[in-house]
């Protein structure tokens, strides 16, 4: 594990939560896969890894092996997530690449398909010099090959092309007990994965090279506002940043007494016979606070 700090050059996922359980979001220019079973949520977290990219002005480029860029867009929309600035390449069977695919033999696939697919995905990244790059999934490696080797080299050179080129890679793939899924684990820096069951979905990290993370299930939910992370809680894990002063009450006299008033981060208490003005005095110190904008509780 590198020794880099969490709180230095990462960015962000487009989701709040998942940045959180990532201490601080992605490390740039490395591989990261979404794993999770049929509509468990993976592709919408990459929607919300583009858009966050066009809002911080970097080119990002959205590969698909499945989807057509207007399926893709309407899903986007109905998320609430903006993908009209996102390049695509739809490299999916309906498109021209494949148009002669019924020319191709057995043989003759590996050689034929590898070209074909990589040729216009190596002029897209040259073209759009993208720092964000999504590709949904990786398992159109395996049927691009019979040979299992052959299938881990053309991923391997995939993925160290794409984040050789300046640009971090988010993919999905879903989970089952073909190779190629089971591989890729070892060939990312990350894995992301999802699950979905009849009581709740939850996420969670199973690996992240160079950084720590928050260990365990962090349950989410997918609605108008897309995807949405909440983390899991960890007791005795809570604190704030805070300047230890007096908080005046809102009363010179009372405040005098008190020497500015009472410190924060401490625990006061106020005593005294049924209506002597204990929730008065309380309420007081509360209404101060409210003039000077700060929240309180009762």
């Amino acid at each position: 594990m590198s020794h880099i700090k969490d709180t230095e050059q990462k960015i962000s996922t487009g989701i709040s939560g998942l940045d959180e359980v990532l201490n601080g979001g992605l490390i740039p220019e490395q591989s990261y896969l979404i794993q999770g079973g049929p509509g468990t949520g993976k592709s919408t977290i990459g929607y919300h890894f583009l858009e966050q990219g066009v809002k911080e002005n970097e080119s990002s480029l959205y590969i698909s092996f499945g989807e057509g860029n207007d399926h893709v867009m309407t899903n986007a929309k109905k998320l609430g997530i903006d993908l009209e600035s996102v390049h695509f390449l739809d490299l999916n069977p309906d498109t021209d690449i494949t148009k002669d695919f019924e020319t191709y033999t057995v043989f003759a696939t590996a050689e034929v398909e590898g070209s074909a697919i990589f040729d216009p995905i190596v002029e897209a990244i040259e073209k759009h010099e993208p720092k964000r790059v999504f590709l949904d999934s990786i398992t159109m490696f395996q049927f691009l090959n019979q040979d299992p080797y052959q299938t881990r080299n053309m991923a391997l050179s995939f993925i160290k092309y794409i984040c050789k080129s300046g640009a971090t890679l988010l993919m999905t793939s879903e989970l089952s007990e073909k190779s190629t899924e089971k591989e890729a684990t070892f060939w990312v820096d990350g894995i992301i994965n999802l699950e979905f069951s009849e009581t709740w979905r939850r996420l969670s990290i199973l690996k992240y090279r160079g950084s720590d993370f928050r260990s365990g299930n962090h349950a989410f939910k997918i609605g108008k506002s897309g995807f949405e992370l909440f983390p899991a809680l960890r007791p005795n894990r809570y604190n704030r940043q805070f300047l230890s002063e007096p908080m005046s009450s809102g009363l010179p006299e009372l405040d005098k007494m008190l020497h500015g008033g009472i410190e924060k981060g401490t625990t006061s208490l106020i005593t005294g016979p049924s209506g002597v003005g204990k929730t008065n005095l309380c309420v007081q110190f509360l209404k101060e606070a409210a003039s000077r904008g700060e929240r309180s509780a009762i």
